[in-house]
């Protein structure tokens, strides 16, 4: 069963400022980012458990999983399915600290 995409709007932020990182390189480049990442989201919608469980302090991560954008390996999607709903969370690169992002986001 396939589920519906809803992407934060974290995540939206997210996308934009890695396109903008790499439309200041390649314009090519950030378009295949986004062609990307747009293949990556719809395997998870079909494929939901595909991602590694989330395994941080903060409760409000409970069910979340991450993936990596295909392509891009140091990009992590941070996803969670919900019902018949996956929710992009945001979209990190794995050099920052996304543990510390999740525990101290306040939403």
């Amino acid at each position: 069963m396939s589920l519906s995409l809803y992407i934060l709007p974290a995540a939206e932020d997210d996308l934009s400022e890695i396109g903008d990182y790499f439309d200041e390189r390649d314009d090519a480049l950030s378009q295949r980012f986004y062609e990307q990442f747009w293949k990556t989201v719809q395997t998870l919608v079909a494929s939901p458990q595909l991602g590694e469980r989330c395994r941080f302090r903060s409760p409000k991560t409970k069910g979340m999983r991450v993936w990596q954008v295909y392509g891009f390996s140091n990009y992590l999607v941070f996803y969670h399915p919900q019902g018949d709903t996956l929710q992009v969370l945001r979209v990190i690169h794995g050099a920052r600290d996304y543990m510390t992002i999740f525990e101290n986001d306040k939403s």
